[in-house]
């Protein structure tokens, strides 16, 4: 799993995606064979985005957590 925490309010998710995706290939453990799968923090996304392998969590999804 690659992550990226952007702690600030409206994160453009596609953004952060797209240069997440760029920084991956830097990373060789595994470039063969492994599933790439991405997750984003923020305080809030301006829009929360559905792509294959994505985990968005935002503020509420991280309180919601918490209460368990």
């Amino acid at each position: 799993m690659f992550a990226e925490c952007k702690w600030k309010d409206k994160v453009d998710a596609k953004k952060i995606l797209a240069d997440l995706k760029g920084k991956v290939q830097y990373v060789d453990w595994h470039k063969d064979k492994r599933i790439e799968r991405y997750a984003i923090f923020s305080k809030s996304f301006k829009e929360k985005i559905k792509e294959p392998d994505l985990m968005l969590f935002d503020l509420k999804d991280i309180e919601k957590a918490m209460k368990l």
